[in-house]
């Protein structure tokens, strides 16, 4: 689960001029100022204040980070009903932050009054929170807050209904509704997105199969540094079953999932193709280098290999 705080800046016209310099200041980074007049507005009870104060506070922008001066500007714009202040007061209590106590059933609370009216980020991560649950009518609910989220646009629900539409969680499974909302967040560029609707047209689910449009949404996510697509693509061009077998395309994939996330699956690749040559000059030493520090991992492919070659 990975629920999400709002972050964005509330902009209005209560108090115009003084809030508006407030804004430009914070826009231009001159958060000093910025924090100095959101003050004053907050202190006259102007709740968008109070919230931007609080982030100010959260994020440590202006001033030192104090989540518990964070928690009460939080609280104070929620007693007026602001929508971005309760659901950033729902994660507070969830994560147990600003010297509160963890408190799930708060966060829950707090998430289903700012959904109910409407705020898409806290139906989404009501629907975050509901999918945890092995209760079926909760997995329902989780997949109504998603939808609800996703039909405002808001992307991670748009995938996640796919998901859900994919494995029939608290919905009947629906490949095809699945490929829809996949498709509407890969269009957004979402490289999760990209890389689901790219395993739905390699197993042709609720779609007809096409290697060529898989590979390509498995290349748009792999690029903004999806994992899972990465290593994907390793293993398909690597192996050639069903795409034209391409050794530097190969190692690319799994040199690059090694350089950005230290994957141990990449590690060992990195290694093999090293020590054999495939899509790079051999060096056997790097190769066992590399290989060695997979096994040492607990890599069993690399044990195997070490086993194999009586290294």
């Amino acid at each position: 689960m990975k629920i999400l705080i709002s972050i964005v800046l509330i902009v209005c016209g209560l108090y115009a001029q003084t809030f508006e310099d407030a804004v430009k200041k914070f826009n231009n980074k001159e958060y000093v100022e910025a924090y100095e007049i959101f003050s004053d507005l907050a202190l006259n009870n102007d709740s968008n204040a109070q919230y931007n104060l609080a982030l100010m506070n959260y994020k440590g922008l202006g001033v030192n980070q104090n989540k518990q001066l964070a928690f009460f500007w939080y609280d104070k714009a929620a007693e007026s009903n602001n929508l971005q202040a309760i659901n950033n007061l729902a994660q507070m209590y969830l994560f147990g932050e600003g010297g509160v106590k963890k408190d799930k059933l708060k966060a829950k609370e707090l998430y289903t009054k700012a959904a109910e009216a409407g705020y898409a980020m806290a139906q989404l991560n009501l629907a975050f929170l509901l999918e945890e649950s092995v209760d079926k009518e909760e997995l329902k609910q989780s997949f109504y807050w998603y939808e609800k989220a996703a039909l405002q646009g808001v992307i991670p629900a748009q995938n996640n209904l796919g998901k859900l539409y994919s494995l029939g969680i608290g919905v009947k499974s629906d490949k095809k509704r699945a490929v829809y909302w996949f498709t509407q967040a890969a269009n957004a560029n979402d490289p999760i997105a990209q890389a689901n609707l790219a395993v739905m047209y390699l197993k042709g689910d609720g779609v007809d199969v096409d290697v060529d449009i898989a590979v390509k949404l498995l290349r748009k996510s792999a690029e903004q540094g999806n994992l899972a697509s990465m290593l994907q693509l390793g293993e398909m061009f690597g192996n050639g079953n069903i795409v034209t077998q391409d050794y530097k395309e190969a190692f690319y994939w799994y040199d690059k999932a090694l350089k950005m996330h230290d994957n141990v699956t990449a590690l060992f690749h990195v290694g093999l193709y090293y020590y054999k040559g495939y899509g790079v000059p051999v060096d056997e030493e790097k190769g066992l280098s590399l290989l060695t520090q997979a096994k040492d991992k607990g890599y069993k492919r690399a044990e195997n290999f070490f086993k194999l070659n009586n290294k």
